[in-house]
């Protein structure tokens, strides 16, 4: 990668890449099966980064090239009794759901636009010119999304986290208060009996 980045900067030009980011024990249940998918919010994560231009999970576009029975993750019960899928295609995300397998996604970005070579542009007044500029630019910026990546990533996933306990665990259901299926009392005690 370094050898790669030093060729174009030596010759005034940038060149782009891609950050594999990996995500390991997700907690099964993280995300919403229609508006807050876990992969669309990672990928409204990712694409919020400036110079990113691409996101797959999972298999991704090469997914496509698959039929559904060779993509499909198959369930099995594991030697400790947890349910697990055979395979990955999905990213550990399926059905907008974490899965409690590894999530993994790949985002892609472009290569720096200001570089130290001429380029032809258009001035404010619609007049062709070349242009040529000076200083310091980074030839690839995949070195400092690396951090980025894995940040934004902490930060959705901490923050699906959060949404599930509140949704799920900050108000345990109490049986104590739960009237039975099926029972005659239509008024419930709402208090203890004290006497």
């Amino acid at each position: 990668m370094i050898d790669a980045i030093d060729k174009v900067r030596i010759n005034g030009n940038s060149i782009g890449g891609v950050v594999t980011c990996i995500a390991r024990n997700v907690p099964r249940g993280l995300g919403s099966p229609v508006f807050d998918k876990l992969e669309a919010l990672l990928a409204k994560a990712m694409l919020s980064l400036p110079a990113s231009k691409g996101f797959e999970i999972g298999s991704g576009f090469a997914g496509t090239d698959l039929t559904g029975s060779e993509h499909n993750d198959e369930f099995y019960m594991d030697e400790a009794g947890n349910v697990r899928t055979r395979t990955n295609r999905s990213g550990g995300v399926q059905g907008g759901i974490s899965n409690g397998e590894t999530i993994y996604f790949k985002v892609a970005f472009k290569p720096t636009a200001t570089i130290g070579k001429k380029q032809n542009t258009v001035t404010r007044d619609h007049e062709d010119i070349e242009l040529l500029t000076r200083g310091r630019h980074d030839p690839c910026v995949v070195p400092r999304a690396v951090p980025m990546v894995e940040t934004m990533a902490a930060l959705v996933l901490m923050d699906q986290l959060m949404a599930h306990v509140a949704q799920c665990e900050m108000f345990p259901l109490n049986l104590a208060l739960q009237e039975p299926i099926g029972s005659t009392n239509s008024t419930p005690a709402l208090a203890p009996d004290l006497a």
